[in-house]
């Protein structure tokens, strides 16, 4: 039964597109995508549907992640020494310099595309998200993860904030969640049940459809 569930977009069109999806507490704005970013994630194998939508950072994103660890290990090394007399320690730049490069190369890990029923992280496999037989989340560090398997045996795990860098991916990612719990009776933790909000009775469950 799926009464209740918003309809499922057409695997080649996408259309309807779902409804606005929850998020993660403290959830803060979406990123603008780097413009040529298309190109970088990864491709649908052949007889999949399009990518309806697709993630991956700008170099702004990056640079900006590493001038606030350098600004902090900065002011940290002036506290700790009372004044700039650190800076005349060399060694000691090995640990301010690397900061911008290292949030660079991170970042492009952070390439994420979806279709109407499949998501791709990474240079991972696809999962099919509709076809889930298992749906966790786990806390790692200050972050959240989703963790899923579907069917065919396909395993994905991912920070859920970074699904919700473009607010459209993760309406369709969330979707497929709903599905793959309330139709096909897909294996659930605790903490997911909670912190995605899908044992919420549908009959509730206000959903607020993107404007056009």
């Amino acid at each position: 039964m799926t009464t209740g569930l918003p309809p499922k977009p057409d695997p080649q069109t996408g259309e309807p597109r779902p409804p606005r999806a929850p998020l993660e507490p403290g959830w803060k704005l979406a990123e603008n995508k780097h413009k040529h970013g298309l190109s970088k994630v990864s491709q649908p194998p052949e007889g999949e549907g399009p990518i309806l939508e697709w993630f991956y950072p700008t170099r702004g994103r990056a640079l900006t992640f590493g001038a606030i660890a350098v600004t902090i290990m900065v002011v940290y090394f002036t506290w700790r020494d009372w004044g700039f007399g650190w800076t005349a320690t060399w060694w000691l730049w090995l640990f301010i310099v690397p900061w911008p490069f290292i949030f660079l190369l991170a970042g492009r890990n952070v390439r994420i595309s979806a279709g109407a029923d499949w998501l791709i992280y990474g240079k991972n496999g696809l999962v099919k998200t509709y076809e889930l037989t298992k749906v966790n989340v786990t806390v790692g560090g200050a972050a959240h993860y989703l963790d899923v398997e579907d069917r065919h045996g396909a395993t994905l795990y991912v920070q859920i904030n970074n699904l919700q860098l473009n607010r459209e991916l993760w309406d369709l990612v969330y979707l497929g969640l709903l599905y793959s719990v309330h139709e096909g009776r897909a294996e659930v933790n605790k903490m997911a049940e909670n912190y995605l909000a899908l044992k919420i009775p549908l009959h509730l469950r206000e959903w607020e459809y993107p404007q056009n």
